[in-house]
């Protein structure tokens, strides 16, 4: 599943330039072809876990534990990354400004670093990428606008639009089964950082955000307009602007997310 847009405009800011400044950032380290090898992180580094600690003590090891937040391992990692945060981190810049918003991005990241190295059962494997630090992002953004409609690809290949809580507390829940169903020696996602910056999103969110923003937003009617004019075409699977009051809006949330994990497995089994 991959988040490609969401109709949700800014209310605070007139443009979000720290979100797209850290994309831009991303991008032209990636171009740069900077090695990642000397600003990786290795959780096995981080004085908690009790093993080998880095050359350079605890200030390198803080270093690294931002610096690999900005790294990648391929154009397909940094497009997947880019895109969701470019969708999601907008309005997270939006509720709490550009320096907080800024602050927020790397700690998630340092968030999900140290639960990547206390948790990974491959603690020697060094870790890149933005996903703890977005997993942040979209953790804030479930806080704030859990009704949100958003357009994701299932599958890499089918658009439908469904609510942001849906998405994101589905993409969450795999991501722990994941992580607990990984085995000692296996190179593969980073699981526990997306865990761990999703946590830590969550709970800044309530600390970093203005007076004035409200958690749990109501969601924004779409005009046909939404999502490049296709709005009109594209299937949705839930809208959260008539999910009713009490036991009827619990029954939408669970409808709505039993139908999309039913569409995401019947396009991945026609697609596998």
């Amino acid at each position: 599943m991959l988040a490609l847009a969401d109709h949700n405009p800014t209310r605070h800011i007139r443009a979000p330039w720290v979100n797209w400044a850290l994309i831009a950032l991303c991008v032209t380290v990636y171009a740069l072809g900077v090695p990642w090898q000397d600003f990786a992180f290795t959780p096995a580094t981080l004085s908690l876990t009790g093993g080998t600690k880095a050359p350079g003590g605890t200030p390198e090891v803080i270093g690294q534990m931002a610096s690999y937040i900005f790294l990648h391992a391929s154009f397909l990692h940094l497009a997947g990354n880019m895109i969701v945060l470019w969708v999601f981190g907008d309005n997270i810049e939006d509720s709490m400004g550009p320096l907080r918003y800024a602050l927020f991005f790397v700690l998630c990241g340092m968030a999900g670093a140290g639960a990547e190295s206390l948790f990974s059962r491959n603690p020697m494997v060094p870790v890149i990428g933005a996903s703890g630090a977005i997993a942040g992002v979209m953790g804030a953004y479930l806080l704030l606008h859990p009704r949100a409609q958003v357009l994701v690809l299932v599958g890499l290949r089918v658009p439908v639009t469904v609510p942001a809580g849906v998405f994101v507390g589905l993409s969450v829940v795999l991501d722990l089964i994941a992580a607990l169903a990984e085995e000692p020696g296996q190179v593969s996602i980073t699981f526990w950082a997306h865990i761990g910056g999703f946590a830590a999103g969550a709970v800044l969110l309530t600390v970093l955000r203005w007076r004035d923003v409200p958690l749990f937003q109501p969601p924004v009617p779409h005009p046909e307009a939404a999502f490049l004019g296709l709005s009109r075409w594209l299937p949705s699977l839930g809208d959260a602007t008539t999910e009713g009051t009490g036991s009827a809006r619990w029954w939408f949330w669970i409808k709505t997310a039993a139908f999309f994990i039913l569409v995401s497995l019947v396009i991945e089994s026609f697609l596998a």
